[in-house]
């Protein structure tokens, strides 16, 4: 099965830190320009913090901090870990933080229908629509989501385009776990372990 580890290196190598850009709407919440860190929009802050946060706030966000806003908001909310194919599971997370859960409901939905799944919305990040995912032909599967993902990246905010698109092009079909920068991989092994341990 896919794991999280494995995944958020790519999103670790992807997103940077603190930054505030008037032309992404990301970075505003209830109005108000907050900025974004390690890739943790203004919006999900929001909902972790459970009130609406200030550019301070997302300032002083942790690297910890945002790792669990990732396992908790995004990795366990597209059910990851029971996903079997890696890459997909992968373009699956990158869509959810890049694009939002819902228009990756959406994507990942209509990818499945298209090979022959009679599966609703609803059912997409569930145990059991999973069980259908995993079922079906897996590269077909990938390829189908990551052309849904790039027509919708070129529907979006011009400014973005490009760059998004060069963001999905670096994620490849592999039948097995692909390899990574191992560097990259302890140091989120770390963080992930210190989480764990603060939780308990």
């Amino acid at each position: 099965m896919a794991s999280f580890i494995d995944a958020h290196v790519y999103i670790a190598e992807s997103e940077g830190g603190f930054q505030q850009m008037t032309n992404d709407t990301g970075n505003y919440v209830d109005g108000v320009l907050v900025g974004t860190n390690y890739g943790i929009s203004a919006d999900t802050l929001k909902s972790f913090l459970g009130r609406t946060p200030t550019m301070e706030d997302m300032k002083n966000l942790t690297y910890q901090e945002a790792v669990s806003i990732y396992i908790d908001m995004y990795w366990n909310r597209i059910v990851g870990n029971e996903i079997k194919n890696q890459s997909v599971a992968l373009l699956i997370y990158d869509g959810s933080v890049n694009q939002g859960k819902g228009a990756m409901r959406g994507i990942v939905g209509q990818s499945m229908r298209e090979l022959g799944s009679y599966i609703d919305n609803s059912e997409v990040f569930t145990s059991e629509g999973t069980s259908q995912l995993n079922s079906l032909n897996q590269e077909k599967l990938f390829l189908k989501i990551y052309n849904g993902r790039k027509l919708r990246y070129e529907r979006g905010q011009e400014a973005f385009v490009q760059g998004h698109l060069n963001r999905l092009s670096g994620i490849k079909f592999f039948k097995n776990k692909p390899s990574f920068n191992l560097a990259i991989i302890f140091v989120v092994l770390i963080v992930i372990l210190s989480v764990l341990i603060y939780r308990l």
